[in-house]
């Protein structure tokens, strides 16, 4: 649109969905009826109709303002700014607004606040995420967690422990038991990145005022045609700024793409294969050892657990090293904790179980039985776990999360020379 946003197209929005409100839902009709009330502006009937077409409105009466932005922008390929305002427009109807227009909504480079809830629902009853099928943990620089979980409805994200009514909708995905998620807060802004069947996406965080911000929606990766972006996949951010993702298509090969400050890099080559003849990988963490160090681990689908030191200045990984845990994973996590990077596995009982990954690639660590709080013991055991913590703050506790059919559970956990410790837990979901 060359001429300035017609707030006359949004009034004629508005007395349409009066006269029938059915036609939200079908955007053929809608088009027709524009014409006739405000046959001034067809680009700003085509624009409100290809909203319609989009699934827009069903999305914002859900309280999914970012969601519907980042929909239709995938979805038209159109300017940001006409993207903007269709959303905004329909937003302001839908919410009862009229002739003086919708308030804008952020740009491309601005923030999209899904703090707020649905018209007519109150904090109280925000949505809750479900179990999760995958998870992670980030720390903020003052050392409290930011959780963010895959379910069976979606990718959500938390800002603390005190997570009842306050989980939020990062993005709605297809085939959600294929798919998984990354976080990173260091350096702000932080980034949440997951998986979908067109690719890799990265929405930016930020905390404000008590509340999460969530940045708009791209792409940052699409797979070799006739393929998707499956799981695992792994992110980590250097203190400049750059943004590393190791994702896979096939679940043999990881595929490394750097979101640097300038632009999208897709790596050169292949990285070394983790699997065997018959395996797949099943999760990968990534973790920062120093500014310049760290560790990837993988988990395969035969319950292997095996690390690799990764070289950030050369930006690619040695080879990769079995760590042999006494029993066999059912899930497994990475974290520095205390200066030194651990993997974390829980076992089918539920047992959680711990190693000092540069000694035990050194052959001078071992595994080790982490402690559960009482309140882990008494429910089922773990499926899915993760862990968080910041490599430049060793005083600090990490995090370390849990969850399964029983719900997710959150603790601090602590370094106490070759083991850890965990501390009280919070009961951050309790199940369906």
């Amino acid at each position: 649109m060359d001429a300035p946003f017609d707030a006359a197209t949004v009034t004629g929005l508005a007395e349409a969905l009066r006269l029938d409100s059915t036609l939200a839902a079908e955007p053929e009709r809608l088009r027709r009826a524009l014409a006739d009330l405000a046959p001034g502006d067809e680009q700003g009937g085509w624009l409100l109709t290809s909203g319609a077409a989009a699934g827009v409105p069903a999305l914002i009466e859900q309280g999914l303002i970012a969601e519907a932005h980042a929909r239709l922008s995938e979805l038209s390929a159109g300017r940001a700014d006409a993207v903007t305002w269709t959303v905004s427009a329909w937003a302001q109807v839908l919410s009862g607004g009229t002739a003086d227009g919708p308030a804008g909504l952020p740009g491309e480079t601005g923030w999209l606040d899904d703090q707020q809830p649905a018209a007519g629902e109150s904090a109280s009853q925000a949505e809750e995420p479900g179990t999760p099928t995958a998870l992670r943990v980030a720390l903020w620089p003052d050392g409290t967690p930011v959780l963010v979980a895959v379910t069976m409805r979606g990718i959500f994200v938390v800002d603390g422990v005190n997570a009842f009514g306050r989980w939020r909708r990062v993005a709605t995905v297809r085939a959600p038991l294929s798919r998984d998620v990354a976080l990173c807060l260091e350096p702000t802004p932080g980034r949440v990145v997951w998986t979908d069947h067109d690719g890799v996406h990265a929405r930016s965080l930020r905390r404000h005022g008590g509340q999460l911000l969530l940045g708009e929606s791209r792409m940052i990766a699409v797979p070799p045609a006739g393929a998707q972006a499956r799981y695992p996949v792994a992110a980590l951010s250097t203190p400049d700024g750059d943004l590393s993702v190791l994702w896979t298509a096939d679940r043999l090969e990881l595929t490394l793409t750097e979101d640097r400050t300038w632009g999208i890099v897709p790596a050169a080559g292949r990285l070394p294969r983790a699997c065997g003849a018959g395996e797949r990988l099943d999760s990968l963490h990534w973790s920062l050892e120093t500014a310049q160090t760290g560790w990837l681990l993988c988990r395969s689908d035969r319950g292997r657990l095996l690390a690799a030191h990764w070289d950030v200045g050369l930006n690619e990984p040695g080879g990769w090293v079995d760590l042999e845990p006494p029993a066999v994973p059912v899930a497994a996590t990475l974290a520095c904790v205390g200066q030194a990077v651990f993997a974390i596995a829980a076992t089918q009982h539920g047992d959680l179980l711990s190693l000092e990954v540069r000694g035990a690639v050194d052959g001078d660590a071992g595994w080790h039985s982490v402690d559960r709080p009482v309140q882990v013991t008494a429910s089922p055991p773990p499926r899915v776990i993760a862990a968080g913590a910041r490599y430049d703050h060793s005083a600090a506790p990490g995090w370390l999360a849990l969850a399964g059919s029983g719900g997710t559970w959150a603790m601090p956990v602590t370094r106490s020379g070759s083991l850890l410790e965990c501390g009280s837990p919070a009961n951050i979901w309790t199940g369906e």
